[in-house]
């Protein structure tokens, strides 16, 4: 059995993998999560794992705790999984494999792993990201924006009369709103939107065939809404990456 960790931005995501099924994941804030914590948490709710692979984009501290925790309730060294030229049936577009960010590079892989054909893989945060991948697993590239809170914390920041008259007011499902605040978030959400569906049409002319569309993150509904085209919801795309790799022999310490 393998303990699959997707540490985020604020949030982290596990779930044990065992006979190739991902059961229910489970999700907690990590902002003051201890060690105590974690062992409480985390390993001690459930039984103990062979392996434990972990997706890291939240810097060195969570990485401490994770790899500190594993060790001493476990005697396991834990795995922290790293963006590599080639892993489940996936191939790096970046020249220097390691730039990319272990969370996308993931999602690839679980993307490539869950859908038959190319695949235009969404992940929204704090950023949104968009890459594509071929039916046979190659990687086209991606696009980096920011997510729509950062969006809208950009515009608030950066003008004053637009700020001023964006103090109340609701949002629609639609594109047009009748109020300032509205009309900010409702932007930011189909400019979103509209970029993704950009990029479904590059691959589809690329391509000569439309890629599914698989979005994940944090934020991911706010980009759903706005949708014009068929997609999937998948809200554990890492862990699903995870779940590959825990298939394939273990990578390299670092």
């Amino acid at each position: 059995m393998a303990l699959l960790i997707d540490i985020g931005n604020t949030r982290i995501k596990w779930a044990r993998f065992e006979g190739g099924a991902l059961p229910l994941q489970s999700a907690a804030p990590h902002a003051d999560m201890s060690l105590e914590t974690f062992v409480e948490t985390v390993l001690r709710r459930g039984s103990q794992a062979d392996r434990v692979l972990v997706s890291n984009v939240a810097g060195t501290r969570m990485a401490e705790v994770v790899r500190t925790a594993v060790a001493q309730t476990w005697q396991v060294a834990a795995e922290f999984v790293t963006s590599t030229a080639m892993a489940g049936g996936i191939r790096n577009a970046y020249p220097q494999p390691a730039k990319l960010g272990v969370d996308r590079w993931l999602a690839m892989i679980g993307a490539h792993a869950l859908e038959q054909g190319a695949v235009c893989v969404v992940s929204v945060g704090t950023a949104m990201t968009i890459d594509g991948v071929t039916a046979d697993g190659l990687h086209l590239g991606g696009v980096i924006v920011p997510g729509p809170d950062l969006m809208i914390a950009s515009l608030l920041k950066n003008t004053s009369d637009i700020a001023q008259r964006a103090q109340q007011g609701d949002t629609r499902d639609g594109l047009f709103a009748d109020n300032t605040l509205g009309a900010i978030q409702q932007g930011a959400d189909h400019a979103l939107a509209a970029l993704v569906e950009r990029a479904v049409g590059v691959m589809r002319r690329t391509l000569n065939e439309t890629p599914k569309l698989l979005v994940t993150g944090g934020a991911s509904d706010r980009v759903e809404k706005a949708l014009g085209q068929p997609y999937r919801a998948v809200p554990a795309l890492v862990l699903h990456g995870l779940a590959v790799l825990a298939t394939e022999p273990p990578q390299p310490p670092i």
